[in-house]
């Protein structure tokens, strides 16, 4: 009686939940408060220096003005940079020629281009500088395809400790008009000041045990955008389980057609997946598998269920029977997915 109740107009009652949960995820995603790109640009100082330190330091205001990013590789943990960077200082220090940017992968393929060096009116020293290039950047893809990314540069000195010279970020000046990333989104700017300590001398035996640099990272945040995820993944994914899950309505005796569908589906998955799969480093587990976990999970308890309700039927089992605990395994099954698709949606808003 409880089967009987629940499979009761049973289309119409998948259809509207399938309304119900779309309106949810809809309302979520236009409402949410980080739905908003944020364009102011962030500082962060991690720095610890004692009085006495910065007394003696002599401070080089640094700016950045990214141009263009392209080519971001997450399989090669890399990304191009075309940006404008200017430094600002006093003193008889050369920051703009002793700086270097730590995490260009190839030095023959980076350019830095003096554009223009000039004394300003308070006496300070003013240098811009084009930089173009390749970096790394270790991408965490755990939670592809709703994943927030960090394309940094980092910037240190490659003479003077933090003793003697320490970078301030510009935060004024630094902008990202200009700056479009196709199939990205750019969210937040930030820069992050540090003294990075080095546990060596680097062969210099008659200088310390340690070397502290001072470090500032030039951050640009950046997501994929929602409809990204559902596009390339949830509605394809539905419409295949969709097309797998008719199998439920299908009369046993084409048991041999159910199989062939089921077979076709298994494939569509497998053939869906190979989308993402180069896009991922050293083939980590990403949030995105667990969908297509359950996927494979779920085409195979369909013919395994398939093989079994046949199996009863030429036994004597009513085939009504078979086909009221069919709807109930279907309903259970796209339960269970839109329950993933949720989680993975949530995953996307905690970001």
């Amino acid at each position: 009686m409880i089967i009987q109740f629940l499979t009761k107009r049973f289309s119409l009652t998948i259809c509207v939940l399938v309304l119900i949960v779309l309106g949810i995820f809809a309302g979520i995603y236009y409402f949410n408060p980080r739905y908003q790109t944020s364009d102011k640009v962030v500082s962060i100082d991690n720095t610890h220096y004692s009085d006495e330190v910065k007394k003696t330091q002599n401070k080089v205001i640094v700016g950045v003005y990214p141009i263009n990013v392209y080519q971001i590789d997450t399989a090669s943990n890399t990304f191009q940079m075309t940006a404008y960077v200017w430094m600002i200082w006093k003193g008889d220090i050369k920051p703009n020629e002793t700086f270097e940017i730590m995490n260009v992968v190839n030095s023959t393929m980076y350019t830095k281009t003096e554009i223009t060096k000039q004394k300003l009116d308070d006496g300070r020293m003013y240098v811009l500088m084009k930089i173009d290039g390749t970096f790394f950047e270790p991408f965490d893809m755990s939670n592809y395809p709703v994943d927030q990314q960090q394309l940094t540069i980092g910037f240190e000195d490659a003479v003077d400790t933090s003793d003697d010279v320490i970078y301030v970020p510009d935060i004024a000046n630094t902008k990202s008009d200009q700056l479009t990333i196709p199939g990205w989104e750019l969210k937040q700017i930030t820069y992050t000041a540090t003294e990075n300590v080095y546990q060596t001398n680097f062969g210099f035996i008659d200088g310390a045990n340690t070397s502290n640099v001072t470090h500032l990272e030039f951050s640009i945040i950046i997501e994929h955008p929602f409809m990204y995820y559902f596009v390339k993944f949830v509605f394809p994914l539905t419409l295949i389980l969709l097309a797998n899950y008719i199998v439920f309505w299908m009369p046993y005796a084409f048991i041999e057609t159910k199989i062939f569908v089921i077979g076709g589906t298994l494939l569509s998955i497998l053939f869906l997946q190979q989308l993402y799969i180069g896009k991922i480093a050293n083939q980590q587990i990403v949030l995105i598998d667990y969908l297509y976990l359950f996927a494979y999970l779920s085409t195979f308890l369909t013919v395994i269920s398939k093989l079994c309700f046949y199996k009863k039927i030429e036994n004597g089992w009513e085939e009504s029977e078979a086909v009221m605990w069919d709807k109930m395994i279907f309903l259970g099954h796209f339960v269970i997915f839109l329950v993933i698709v949720l989680g993975i949606f949530v995953q996307y808003l905690r970001n």
